[in-house]
């Protein structure tokens, strides 16, 4: 093993890189702290896809009502994270990723090729400005070459593209500074090139890139500025030593950042490093504490405002050890996102109407209830008090009576940005007004504000009302059982979820074609028959919503999911929307999946998304993707954020009605395999678990709530003569749910 590079910053911590014979390694040694970290074996190459469909035709994929990929993975048992491998084509086409810093405005892009694209607030949609680094401008030899490109140990975003060609290999490097918070921030970039046959001796080049915009002849005042005038020059100028100081500042930075959240080493290594790579590159995406939706288009500003950026970095921060974070980025919501009447300051479309669902402001005050004490709510000023009593008034405001419903009072408002002018009585909005509701009453309950009941008063008779709907809408059906009605006044048996060819009853050849021409989503919908528009709104947002409320009835939850699985709901557990996957959405089904006991499903999901949602070696995952391998809307926060999450719940989950359940979806061989997951958040504090493959070891940070369970699922039952060690802190047994005691601190665990 032979030293390369080595490079001590001032403050003691050390950078060294060697090749170990195999792999390219980064290491860093500060204090105590020494964190080896991967790069790359010069001579591994991506792996294509080696069983793309699992032999059938994309067709029959995308015609199936049934989800035939998923579903051939999950009948041969527990589905493993190799079984998803190569079953869907690589992201190659339109694919991307992108590094940045956690102060930066905005992030650069980097195409599969290597060139690098500043963010132009959103005037990219259709299509690339001129790249403003190329690195075969620089290295000739490199052009028409497509590099393999790995984010530093797969989890920090220093990006590295690998320019094989044929005896050499160039290595180049790009990172940005976590304290720069340029626009335009300074591109650094290092260089290495090598012989195959000798690894051990690399040469290096170093250089930065800036962007410096100056006016011809024309003194920079405000009157005289012209955009169209401006010239953009690409200046190199950065030493030697400064490139590399600035990469040792990157490299420590991300190290001690991994060390701020939840500490995992899972059998699995690619869910490992994408839970925290992940939760890195969702920092990359914030302004500070301000989440933008993603990059590229949805780098745009008006997109930041949109409140899943919100609802779902809350959550996955405080699931992943990241309770202070959570709590900045929710007081940047209540202090800069929302108006004084607490409405979220998101406007839709050309008639730029609100954005915002009565689910997302019950979602929003379903965490501040939640994670009251991570959240700091207990110290909120009165302004920001005032902000949750708003969101809690505009769901009362919405709360009208329905003469089309007997007079009925229900939530009629909007269900989603983008059809935002439908304004009609979603079940989903309905359900998640009486969570958010309950919430907030209790949360100025905790605060000792009167007059709290008015919201919990409402809540009951939404619910009363939504009941009373149901049992009046709600169709039984031979196949599926009780299905609800996704938005009351409208079909419970819609004709399908997708552009797929199974249907609920038969159509011809003429009704099928006439009801897939879609309409436009904030326009107006089909006088006469269903909508394919609504009905793919409400497969990948409207149903899973509602479920993950866990209000419905069981029957009715149960033929919700029924028809989801069999009208073109799914793909490898995935969400299908028309003719693509359409996933970011999806942790709202996971949350049922998880709450319902569907493991099998869940697993399915979350090895799908990690693996075939996005780029994972690249922390990249978008909006949308087509079959075929393509990028079909670009990346956002969500979808970036869905491993994270639940790779956390499957080691503590709170369910909605309360407690905690610990390992409810660790997969079965996972039981007798050593693992680690230390500092996994939950409302009341963290909690740490870990085995050496036959001891569990369970620690508290304050103690165990009443109520928390262990789940052994390598089992069907544990009976009290299998506990072998910890017996003491268990007060129960429900087949395989083992009820801990209220007040433990730690204990161990072996069952034989």
């Amino acid at each position: 093993m032979k030293r390369t590079f080595e490079f001590t910053r001032a403050t003691g911590g050390v950078l060294r890189e060697y090749f170990d014979g195999n792999t390219w390694q980064l290491e860093y040694t500060e204090g105590e702290t020494r964190r080896i970290l991967p790069m790359y074996s010069p001579w591994e190459k991506e792996k294509e896809a080696v069983k793309p469909y699992l032999g059938h035709t994309l067709k029959e994929v995308q015609d199936s009502g049934r989800d035939i990929l998923g579903e051939e993975l999950m009948a041969n048992g527990e589905v493993q994270y190799s079984d998803v491998l190569g079953v869907l084509p690589k992201i190659r086409e339109s694919a991307y990723c992108f590094i940045g810093a956690p102060a930066s405005h905005a992030n650069m892009t980097v195409d599969t090729r290597g060139a690098v694209y500043r963010q132009l607030s959103g005037r990219d949609i259709g299509g690339e400005a001129a790249p403003d680094y190329e690195p075969w401008v620089d290295i000739p030899k490199i052009s028409g070459v497509i590099p393999r490109q790995i984010m530093l140990a797969e989890e920090m975003p220093l990006l590295i593209n690998v320019y094989d060609i044929g005896e050499e290999i160039v290595e180049i490097i790009y990172f940005i500074e976590p304290g720069d918070s340029g626009r335009d921030p300074i591109l650094w970039i290092r260089q290495k090139t090598y012989c195959k046959d000798k690894p051990e001796e690399p040469t290096y080049k170093y250089n930065s890139i800036e962007l410096v915009y100056e006016l011809p002849n024309t003194p920079f005042v405000s009157d005289t500025f012209d955009e169209d005038q401006v010239i953009i020059e690409h200046q190199k100028y950065a030493s030697d030593e400064t490139v590399i100081e600035a990469l040792a500042d990157t490299v420590a930075f991300w190290v001690k950042f991994s060390e701020g959240g939840a500490v995992l080493a899972l059998p699995e290594r690619r869910l490992e490093t994408a839970a925290r790579g992940n939760m890195a590159a969702a920092a990359v995406t914030c302004t500070a504490d301000r989440p933008h939706y993603g990059h590229k288009y949805y780098g745009k500003e008006i997109h930041d405002n949109f409140p899943p950026n919100y609802i779902w970095l809350i959550e996955t921060a405080c699931i992943m050890g990241r309770g202070s974070f959570a709590k900045r980025v929710y007081l940047h919501l209540l202090n800069y996102a929302t108006t004084d009447e607490g409405r979220i300051v998101y406007r839709q479309g050309r008639a730029l109407n609100h954005g915002a669902s009565a689910t997302e402001y019950g979602c929003l005050l379903f965490l501040s209830d939640r994670y009251f004490e991570k959240l700091g709510v207990g110290s909120l000023c009165e302004g920001e008090i005032s902000k949750l009593l708003g969101m809690g008034n505009i769901i009362l405001k919405a709360a009208v009576s329905c003469p089309e419903f007997g007079g009925r009072v229900l939530i009629k408002m909007c269900a989603e940005a983008d059809t935002n002018n439908r304004i009609h009585v979603y079940l989903n909005n309905n359900l998640w007004a009486v969570r958010g509701l309950r919430a907030l009453a209790n949360i100025l309950a905790r605060l000792g504000v009167e007059n709290s009941n008015k919201y919990s008063d409402m809540a009951d008779i939404l619910w009363q009302n939504v009941k009373e709907l149901l049992d009046e809408y709600s169709v039984k059906d031979e196949r599926f059982g009780s299905l609800p009605p996704f938005r009351f006044g409208y079909t419970a048996t819609p004709h399908t979820l997708s552009y797929c060819k199974d249907t609920f009853a038969p159509l011809t050849e003429e009704e099928l074609k006439e009801y897939l021409t879609a309409s436009v989503s904030r326009g107006d919908e089909k006088s006469e028959g269903q909508d394919v528009t609504e009905n793919c709104y409400a497969n990948y947002r409207y149903y899973p919503e509602a479920l993950s409320a866990m209000l419905l009835p069981e029957e009715l939850a149960d033929g919700a999911e029924s028809l989801r699985e069999a009208l073109g709901g799914e793909i490898m557990g995935m969400t299908r929307f028309r003719d693509w996957v359409d996933n970011w959405p999806v942790l709202h089904h996971a949350r049922f999946l998880i709450e319902t006991g569907r493991i099998d499903k869940y697993l399915l999901l979350l090895y799908s998304h990690t693996e075939l949602h996005g780029n994972r070696e690249r922390l990249c995952y978008y909006e949308q993707i087509k079959l075929f391998g393509k990028v079909s809307a670009h990346d956002c926060l969500p979808s970036l954020l869905t491993t994270p999450c639940m790779v956390g719940w499957m080691f503590a989950y709170e369910p909605m009605c309360g407690g905690l359940s610990l390992l409810s979806a660790l997969p079965k061989d996972w039981y007798y395999k050593p693992f680690r997951a230390e500092k996994i958040g939950y409302s009341g504090g963290e909690v740490s678990i870990c085995s050496d493959g036959d001891v569990i070891t369970v620690s508290f940070s304050s103690g165990s709530p009443e109520g928390a369970e262990l789940v052994y699922r390598a089992l069907d039952t544990v009976a009290p003569e299998d506990i072998l060690l910890g017996g003491e802190a268990i007060s129960e047994i429900r087949g395989n749910r083992l009820v801990i005691k209220g007040g433990v601190s730690s204990f161990k665990l072996k069952i034989k």
